[in-house]
């Protein structure tokens, strides 16, 4: 066969998302209790299309995240982690409210298809073996830490957005300032789950 052969073997990663950043994006699916290959799991997968975002070309990529229930057999600082994520994207995506925080509840994880948020994303790592530390780059992203965000989200207000399809949002689901001062509370218990103005959503 003739074969033009290509200058690299290493792809660009398709139209997958492949760059840290914070992105505007819409979620065009979500998977209760599958995992991204259609295996069982304890929690969700929701996939994204980016509308707009830090990194240049973003417009238009896509992006898978699993999110999952807090693990009983781990320690409470890992089950806090799991719930702070998990309520991030709930209240990113409007299907729980601020005053539902501290409560049980009951969510339906499908009606979050459709919406938007705001998401940060960083390079995954490795352990290093040497150190100790994680600190060798995979070409993978994950959420960091649980930095999701309503779209009308003060700590994201400088992000670049898609104007149009903001403008497709139901009035009902947008909110002023005020709205976010849930994340202002003080408190012992709450103090660093609700840091107002920092970037971290973990603070939720």
């Amino acid at each position: 066969m003739n074969f033009e052969a290509p200058e690299d073997i290493q792809g660009d990663g398709g139209n997958y998302l492949t760059e840290p950043g914070t992105y505007h994006v819409v979620i065009t699916a979500v998977k209760d209790g599958l995992g991204p290959k259609g295996g069982a799991i304890d929690g969700f997968t929701f996939e994204m299309d980016v509308l707009a975002g830090t990194a240049d070309g973003c417009s238009g990529k896509t992006h898978t995240e699993c999110l999952f229930a807090p693990n009983l057999t781990k320690s409470e600082d890992n089950q806090t982690m799991s719930k702070r994520k998990l309520a991030a994207f709930f209240i990113a995506t409007g299907v729980m409210t601020p005053d539902q925080l501290g409560k049980a509840v009951s969510i339906d994880v499908k009606k979050a298809e459709g919406a938007q948020l705001l998401i940060k994303l960083e390079r995954q790592m490795l352990k290093n073996e040497s150190t100790g530390k994680y600190d060798v780059p995979t070409k993978f992203l994950q959420i960091s830490y649980s930095d999701m965000f309503h779209v009308d989200d003060p700590a994201v207000k400088d992000v670049p957005k898609n104007k149009d399809a903001l403008g497709m949002i139901d009035k009902i689901d947008r909110h002023d300032e005020s709205w976010f001062a849930f994340k202002a509370k003080k408190g012992s218990a709450k103090k660093e789950m609700v840091a107002a103005s920092t970037s971290d959503f973990d603070d939720l």
